[in-house]
């Protein structure tokens, strides 16, 4: 049964595409590199820390990515940030999980500057224990390093009473090897095939039904 509710932020709690996709196309002419044809083709690039998906999804070497992020991010900081928008039903469901006693925490990939200045923004700041996302360095920007690191912080031991709630592979591969538990998000930027193949402890098919899920798993004293 699960105490600790950790929660990624793109695709998960809000949808950040609009933000992060012009950014994208913004970063990859200043760049120089091609864009791709179709827009659904940067969906992959939703998650993964940014020198990852600059490496992996344009083929760009270590410096090229070093720099691109550091373009994406001072667009992304002016401009991007601001566009998105909560998914329907988050409030409520965040409200009702922490009325039944589950503590909840952000844990993104996320460059931690930006991620609290949108939760912030989104007003959903008041429903986090903590909030943990990458340093601007690029360092703890593995999820299985930010959730060993958001533990810490908490005073958590790892186990399975903990769960890593997130739309893609990384956040249920992080939560493996971190040793705790893991639900996969269905309404997100992953596709179920991609999620099903990393075998998460749960599914979960909407915001609403973040809360039946959990209410039928949470730990009770």
């Amino acid at each position: 049964m699960f105490t600790h509710l950790f929660f990624d932020l793109d695709g998960t709690l809000i949808d950040s595409k609009p933000g992060i996709f012009r950014t994208v196309y913004q970063t990859l002419e200043r760049m120089g590199f091609p864009a791709p044809e179709k827009e659904e083709e940067l969906n992959a690039f939703i998650g993964p820390p940014l020198r990852t998906s600059f490496r992996t999804l344009f083929g760009m070497n270590e410096q090229q990515a070093e720099k691109a992020t550091a373009v994406y991010r001072d667009f992304y900081g002016k401009d991007g940030m601001h566009l998105f928008t909560v998914y329907p039903g988050i409030y409520e469901a965040l409200e009702k999980l922490r009325t039944n006693g589950f503590k909840l925490s952000l844990v993104t990939s996320k460059t931690e500057y930006y991620a609290l200045q949108i939760i912030e923004e989104a007003k959903l700041s008041g429903y986090f224990e903590t909030a943990s996302g990458s340093d601007i360095n690029g360092e703890r920007s593995e999820k299985a390093e930010l959730i060993s690191h958001t533990l810490g912080k908490l005073g958590l031991a790892a186990g399975k009473e903990v769960v890593m709630i997130g739309d893609r592979y990384h956040d249920i591969r992080g939560a493996k090897l971190a040793g705790i538990s893991s639900a996969a998000v269905l309404y997100g930027y992953g596709s179920e095939s991609e999620l099903q193949a990393e075998h998460p402890d749960l599914f979960v098919n909407s915001t609403r039904h973040l809360t039946e899920v959990f209410h039928n798993n949470r730990k009770t004293h």
